[in-house]
């Protein structure tokens, strides 16, 4: 059964564990913004999250209105893909922890995949790490739905 995570505006780090990656891997979730220019984050760390700096990979529902990703040192993104609160959007994310890099792509209900960044860095305070193993949510403004996070 899928289970979901729910943030609220401010509140605590929602961190859940996953098998431990060491190379290649994939991952799928579907997150669900309340409010239109909120700021929620979905990302992957080694071990539980306690601040933005945690996470290597990560999805933004960025306060603009737009669905962005981390790129080393700022958050980027291919073109602009905007969101709509209550809209659930799902998410794909290829990670390759040899090379700190990972691509991330969101497809709307009844829309097609779009490339939210290719090929981008870890976050800078990641750029060593050797493994990953949980993933975690939250946001400073609004709340966020995430279901169905999976490897593949």
């Amino acid at each position: 059964p899928s289970t979901c995570v729910q943030t609220t505006p401010a509140g605590s780090w929602q961190n859940t564990p996953f098998a431990n990656q060491t190379g290649s891997f994939g991952v799928q979730f579907d997150a669900t913004p309340s409010q239109a220019g909120m700021n929620g984050v979905v990302g992957l760390s080694n071990g539980a999250a306690t601040g933005y700096t945690s996470l290597a990979a990560i999805a933004r529902f960025n306060p603009s209105g737009d669905i962005d990703a981390r790129n080393g040192g700022a958050y980027a993104a291919a073109s602009t893909i905007p969101y709509q609160a209550g809209v659930s959007y799902h998410f794909r994310l290829a990670v390759d922890i040899t090379t700190h890099t990972y691509s991330i792509f969101v497809t709307a209900p009844g829309g097609t995949e779009q490339t939210v960044g290719s090929g981008f860095a870890f976050r800078s305070e990641q750029s060593g790490v050797s493994q990953l193993n949980s993933w975690g949510a939250y946001s400073a403004v609004g709340s966020e739905e995430v279901c169905g996070f999976a490897l593949t």
